[in-house]
C-alpha cells in the first residue's frame, strides 16, 4: 500500500501531454536536473507527475540498464498519438479506471474509496477518519498528514473545475468531466462529498466496453453476470458509481455494437453477457483508429 505519493498535487490539465512528450524525448527525464525547467513545473510537481503517469499505467519503469528509465506503455502510446490533451471523456475514464485498479500498489486511497467505501454522502473529516481506521486495520502505521493529503487529493482530483471567468486557468483537473464526485454545501452548512451516478456521455461507452473486456482477460472468462458488473471490484458499479438500471441501459447499447457486440445469455436464472473474442487493447485501438505497428517513438 502507498500513500501521498502525489506530493499533494492533483493531476492538472495538460500535465499528461507534457509528461508523455518528455518521456519520448528522454527515458531519464524524471531524473534529469533540468526537468522542471524543461516541462515548466516545480520540482515537486514533476515528481507528482511521475506518480500520476505510473499510477494510471501510461508509463512503466525499466531498471535493466542499472538505472531507472521510463517508457510509454501500449496505452500511453495510444493516448499520446490519439488524445494526449485528454479531450475525450473515454480517455479520462480509462485513466480513472487504471488509477482505481491500483495495480502496482501506488494509489491506495482511490482503490479504497471506489471499491471499499460504501457511503454515498459524507464529509471530508468523516472520510478521513474512516480511511484512517481502514489503513490502521490493514497496514502499518501511516502518518496522519499523509492520509489527510490523500483524502484532500482524492476530492480535488474529481471536483477541481476550471474558473469560467478565467481563460488562463490551467490548474483544473481533467477528471472533473467524469462527474463522479461532487463537493457541495448541505442545508446545515456541512461540506458534503457525494458519489454521483454519471450520465453515459460523461464517462463514454468505449471506456466501459474496455473495462469489461479487461475484466474478462484478467479473470480468464468470457461470460460475466449482471451482478458481477454491479458489485465486483474494478467493474462498472463500483468504479463508475453506476446503478443496476444504468448498467442494463448501457449493456443494451453494447449488444448493438456494429463490430464487437455483446450477447445476453440467460443461465440458471441469471443475466449474463458473453464477451466478444477480442482483447481490450485491440478493441481500444479499433475505436481510436490506432496501430502500434506504425508508431515510431
Amino acid at each position: 500500500m502507498a500513500y501521498a505519493r502525489h506530493q499533494s498535487f492533483y493531476l492538472r490539465d495538460k500535465w499528461i501531454s507534457k509528461g508523455l512528450k518528455a518521456i519520448i524525448e528522454s527515458p531519464r527525464f524524471f531524473y534529469e536536473d533540468d526537468s522542471p525547467e524543461e516541462i515548466g513545473l516545480g520540482k515537486n510537481m514533476v515528481q507528482s507527475l511521475r506518480f500520476w503517469m505510473l499510477a494510471t499505467e501510461i508509463i512503466y519503469e525499466d531498471k535493466s540498464n542499472k538505472q531507472t528509465e521510463h517508457y510509454l506503455t501500449e496505452l500511453g502510446n495510444l493516448i499520446y498519438h490519439k488524445d494526449r490533451l485528454l479531450q475525450k471523456n473515454d480517455t479520462v475514464s480509462i485513466l480513472h479506471y487504471h488509477l482505481v485498479r491500483n495495480k502496482d500498489d501506488l494509489a491506495t486511497v482511490f482503490n479504497w474509496y471506489f471499491n471499499n467505501y460504501k457511503e454515498t454522502i459524507t464529509q471530508r473529516d468523516i472520510l478521513l477518519k474512516t480511511f484512517t481506521t481502514w489503513v490502521n486495520n490493514n497496514d502499518k502505521s501511516v502518518s496522519p498528514k499523509s492520509l489527510k493529503r490523500d483524502i484532500d487529493c482524492l476530492v480535488q482530483l474529481y471536483t477541481k473545475k476550471s474558473e469560467e471567468n478565467d481563460p488562463e486557468d490551467f490548474i483544473f483537473s481533467p477528471f472533473t468531466k467524469l462527474n463522479l464526485i461532487k463537493e457541495e454545501q448541505s442545508e446545515e452548512g456541512y461540506g458534503n462529498v457525494r458519489k454521483v451516478t454519471p450520465e453515459l456521455n460523461d464517462i463514454g461507452l468505449v471506456s466501459l466496453f474496455y473495462v469489461l473486456l479487461k475484466y474478462g482477460e484478467e479473470n480468464e472468462v468470457n461470460l460475466v453476470s449482471l451482478d458481477e458488473i454491479l458489485n465486483e471490484d474494478f467493474l462498472w458499479g463500483k468504479v463508475f458509481n453506476l446503478s443496476r438500471n444504468r448498467i442494463i441501459e448501457i449493456l443494451n447499447k453494447l449488444t448493438n455494437h456494429s463490430k464487437f457486440s455483446l450477447q445476453y445469455v440467460r443461465t440458471n436464472n441469471l443475466d449474463n453477457v458473453r464477451l466478444p473474442n477480442i482483447s481490450s487493447f485491440e478493441y481500444l485501438s479499433y475505436e481510436y483508429g490506432f496501430s502500434l505497428d506504425r508508431v515510431t517513438v
